[in-house]
This record gives C-alpha cells, sequence and structure tokens, in this order.
C-alpha cells in the first residue's frame, strides 16, 4: 500500500473542505460567510475520510470559515484528535473585489492569465495576493512540523527516562496533525514540500473533500499521496478550486 512508507514522523494531511455550494455554483466562494457543505459534499467527504491511513492525530487546525468548520467536524466522527483548534493561517485567500464572482466572468478578465500562468505575481484586487497567502500557509506549516519534532523529542525523553520497563520499550507514538483548508492553500503547501516555484502551483489539482499526505520526518518533505478520495473526483484548473470535472 501507498502508506507502507511512512515510518518516522511528523506526517501532516491536509483535507480539503468537502463539496460547498459554490463549488456546484461556480462562484469564487473565498472569505464570503454563509458558504456550507452540500450534501452529496458531506456524505462524500465522510466516504473520503475511511481511506485515511491514521486515526490518531496530535493536532487538527482549520480555517475559521463555515465550510471548513463544517469539515473539521465530520473528520472528528472518523479520526481523534488531541487538540482541535481554528488557525486563521490556513484561511481562504482573500479575493478582495473577485468575491462572490462567477468563474466563468472571472476568466475573462486580464488578471486571469496571470494567476494561472505566473501566480507569484498575482494579486486581487481589494485582496492579498497569492505569494502572500503562500507565505503565511507555508510558515504555519513549518512551525508545526518545528512543534510536532519537538513533542516527539520530549516525548522519547519521558520514556528514556522511564527505564527498562514496557513503555519504554515501545516505540513512540506517531506524531501526526491535520489541516483543514482551502484548495489553492493547499497547493501552494505542497508546492512548497515539493520545492516546486509558486508559478506551477496551478498545475496541481486538489479535489474537494481529499486528503493529501507529507512526511515530514526527513530531511526532505516526501508527498506520499495528493488528492486522495474515494470516487476518484478531480479538480478543474480554476481559481479558488471551483468548478469540477
Amino acid at each position: 500500500m501507498i502508506w507502507a512508507s511512512l515510518g518516522g514522523m511528523p506526517v501532516i494531511v491536509l483535507l480539503r473542505h468537502g463539496l460547498s455550494s459554490a463549488n456546484v455554483s461556480g462562484i469564487l466562494a473565498g472569505r464570503a460567510p454563509g458558504v456550507s457543505l452540500t450534501d452529496e459534499g458531506a456524505r462524500a467527504l465522510r466516504a473520503n475520510l475511511e481511506l485515511l491511513p491514521h486515526r490518531h492525530f496530535t493536532h487538527l487546525l482549520h480555517s475559521p470559515l463555515q465550510r471548513c468548520e463544517e469539515t473539521a467536524a465530520i473528520a472528528a466522527e472518523t479520526a481523534e484528535f488531541e487538540h482541535f483548534d481554528v488557525d486563521k493561517a490556513v484561511i481562504e485567500l482573500d479575493y478582495g473585489d473577485w468575491t462572490g464572482r462567477s468563474l466563468k466572468e472571472l476568466g475573462q478578465e486580464p488578471l486571469w492569465a496571470t494567476v494561472v500562468k505566473t501566480a507569484s505575481q498575482a494579486k486581487f484586487p481589494g485582496g492579498e495576493s497569492i505569494t502572500e497567502a503562500a507565505d503565511r500557509s507555508t510558515a504555519r506549516i513549518r512551525d508545526l512540523v518545528a512543534q510536532l519534532r519537538e513533542e516527539e523529542r520530549v516525548d522519547a525523553e519521558d520514556r528514556a527516562a522511564s527505564g527498562s520497563g514496557t513503555d519504554a520499550e515501545k516505540p513512540a507514538p506517531p506524531r501526526w496533525a491535520m489541516i483543514v483548508s482551502h484548495g489553492d492553500i493547499i497547493k501552494a503547501i505542497i508546492a512548497d514540500a515539493l520545492g516546486m516555484p509558486l508559478d506551477d502551483f496551478q498545475r496541481l489539482s486538489v479535489a474537494p473533500g481529499s486528503f493529501t499526505v507529507i512526511d515530514y520526518s526527513g530531511d526532505r518533505p516526501v508527498l506520499a499521496a495528493m488528492s486522495v478520495t474515494a470516487a476518484g473526483l478531480a479538480q478543474s484548473a480554476a481559481v479558488g478550486g471551483g468548478g469540477m470535472r
């Protein structure tokens, strides 16, 4: 199985929110309130989560937007989380004046070509740039990996100090974390892990409700799985993760 190579820790699972009302409508939701999962999206998400390679997580961090809150709550039905927190560092891109507009309409904007071909140069009118969003989210991942490694170190020291008993002989419990976020944010994190230029991140596809597994236990991150879904859904090459095929 694809999980067989996951030995050391930490490992981070990136879970994209399930199919939302905006995805179905072809709308760039951004940070607009009131965007929820569809019934179909919730059902598919539950099926996808049954494929998780691991069910005990030290941390779950989720975007504060409604569709991610709902996704995190559904994830908690399948997996166990020691810590469950909102984290603004992984919130959706601020699309500014593009928020709430149709993707079909936005495709005619001159900025669209920049977003698709040279994302590092794109800044949304009245919002943030893709580079700014990538920087805040990848910085949060680096901090989380450092935190998990420190937790592992402390745990190993505690086990060693306990002597030669049963607990000391057992391997340290795995340190896995889950991030519940949005398509472009997850793609930026994957690109960073792969050493891929941000200008190429639109080549990545992360379907609604899918999860991606990145192993940070070695000197360099290893992408163990990407956009895993039970139904094999794929995201179209649309900013904001809208539009399905």
